[in-house]
């Protein structure tokens, strides 16, 4: 009786340490040797919009040296001085400003959230020089720029899904669904990730570039683990249940047309580039099929075979990715 209840005892161990590792997310690493970061972003924004437009090159002097990068190092000239009187009394500018500090009246909690996920970058790669963090407003243009080793982030594109602005300048709503500060942080690292990451060949495949994105989002989601898939995605709560309900139909549907092979624009502007939904589809389908089988795949590989990050991101075959990753869903 008592050599029963130990077996029972220790099966129900067992099957609780197997059950969590099953349900543990597998990107959270332990960063607990990875020390605090602190980071800054310099708001060119406000320290532009601030400023007195009776005095502005003399205001412009004051805040030069913090950012040289965007006024440059030379003593200003009268040309730069008009160009940036026009810009802060804009219209457009004036409004996307506004809404802008109302929208992030302060950007101590992102400054937090983009040092906690440098920890898990220096995790990765521990050489990496942090880059320098600006903000400015894009007249909704770039998003996240980053280039040698500086991060510049329009928040102006994050207003939110219901922000008039965008819907006065007649962007679409599938667009503005993302336009949201929640998909900040996917977009400052999907930008960080493509200086590590090989490119596809302009000809190449649709497998080669599902690949290719799913990869961009393996990084961030190494970088953030605990952001939701449907914001890494960027799908909408339905669309991943529609993936989850015919993920084998789709499946079947790109091996039965051979679409893995393709190469040619139409193609992949079908299945990889954003719309509304997929044409060929109908009009209930999710955009972005192609991106989505591509992360399932990569994860699949990812989780069949030992392989670090960089293992991960660096082979550039798709092809074995995808022959390795044993992907077969509905099995």
């Amino acid at each position: 009786m008592k050599s029963s209840a130990v077996r029972l005892t220790v099966v129900l161990f067992l099957s609780l340490i197997f059950f969590s590792a099953c349900n543990r997310n597998k990107f959270n690493v332990d960063i607990s040797g990875i020390p605090e970061q602190k980071v800054f972003i310099h708001d060119y924004g406000t320290a532009l919009f601030s400023l007195n437009r009776d005095s502005l090159k003399q205001e412009l002097v004051g805040i030069q040296d913090e950012f040289a990068l965007f006024l440059g190092t030379e003593p200003l000239v009268d040309e730069q001085i008009i160009q940036l009187s026009f810009y802060v009394n804009d219209t457009f500018l004036k409004d996307l400003y506004k809404a802008y500090k109302n929208k992030f009246p302060s950007l101590n909690p992102l400054q937090n959230d983009i040092a906690e996920a440098f920890r898990y970058l220096l995790y990765y790669y521990p050489k990496t020089i942090l880059p320098e963090v600006y903000s400015y407003i894009s007249g909704v243009q770039d998003a996240v720029i980053f280039q040698d080793n500086i991060l510049v982030l329009g928040l102006d594109n994050y207003l939110g899904a219901d922000c008039e602005i965008y819907a006065r300048m007649g962007t679409p709503r599938y667009k503005m669904r993302s336009m949201t500060p929640q998909y900040v942080l996917r977009d400052i690292f999907s930008a960080m990730s493509l200086d590590k990451i090989p490119v596809p060949a302009s000809d190449g495949t649709i497998l080669e570039y599902m690949i290719y994105e799913a990869k961009k989002l393996y990084f961030v989601k190494s970088m953030l683990p605990e952001m939701d898939d449907s914001i890494l995605l960027n799908f909408t709560e339905d669309q991943m249940q529609w993936y989850d309900d015919k993920e084998s139909d789709l499946w079947k549907y790109y091996i039965e047309n051979e679409l893995l092979f393709k190469s040619d624009y139409d193609s992949k502007k079908k299945y990889i580039n954003d719309a509304p939904f997929t044409s060929v589809l109908g009009n209930n389908s999710p955009p972005r099929t192609g991106i989505w089988l591509g992360y399932k795949i990569l994860t699949a590989y990812a989780e069949n075979n030992k392989l670090t990050l960089i293992d991960i991101l660096n082979n550039p075959n798709a092809q074995e990715i995808l022959n390795k990753s044993k992907y077969k869903p509905g099995r």
